[in-house]
């Protein structure tokens, strides 16, 4: 009887590590570059995010505020800090291969020159209306800065080798299955 007893709690602990190895962040690499990543919990939500390779008139459709993901610096801010803490990770395993998305941010789409990218994430400011970003820069040396000091008028008309726009998207809620 204990036997029984002890085998039933041993495949209860292996089906519950199994459930929580499942979890957690899916990226999307191609070709060897990071191209987005599911499963990112901002303040408690669900995000997928794609990076984009291209000005925020491409990645937000004319750079249209009411697209952004988030309408705050302190959203924006969580963005990025997510994808700091959950994303750009080094030791990363996708399909057999490691990456080091941390300390080589060439990995990351959008991103071509050696050492530094610039991680932006666009909000409207509501204090004066103007379009801005937040934004991290991801260093080879595995620490990142931050600033909100870029503006519409400087920084959305071009493409740069050293930056990459992201894209938010909240992913719906999946239902528990039933017992």
């Amino acid at each position: 009887m204990n036997i029984k007893m002890l085998k039933a709690a041993f495949a209860g602990v292996i089906l519950s590590v199994s459930a929580f190895a499942n979890a957690g962040v899916i990226y999307d690499v191609q070709n060897g570059a990071l191209m987005g990543a599911s499963g990112l919990d901002i303040n408690g939500e669900m995000y997928k995010v794609t990076f984009v390779d291209d000005s925020c008139n491409a990645a937000y459709s004319g750079c249209d505020a009411s697209l952004f993901d988030f309408t705050t610096v302190q959203g924006a801010t969580a963005a990025l800090d997510a994808l700091f803490a959950q994303v750009f990770l080094d030791d990363v395993m996708v399909a057999g291969v490691e990456y080091d998305f941390d300390t080589d941010p060439m990995l990351t789409n959008g991103c071509d020159r050696v050492g530094f990218c610039e991680i932006w994430v666009p909000y409207l400011d509501a204090g004066n209306g103007n379009v801005t970003s937040a934004w991290y820069v991801n260093k080879s040396a595995s620490d990142y800065t931050g600033s909100t000091a870029w503006t519409e008028a400087y920084s959305y008309g071009d493409n740069r080798d050293y930056m990459t726009f992201t894209n938010f998207e909240r992913m719906a809620a999946v239902p528990e299955p039933s017992t």
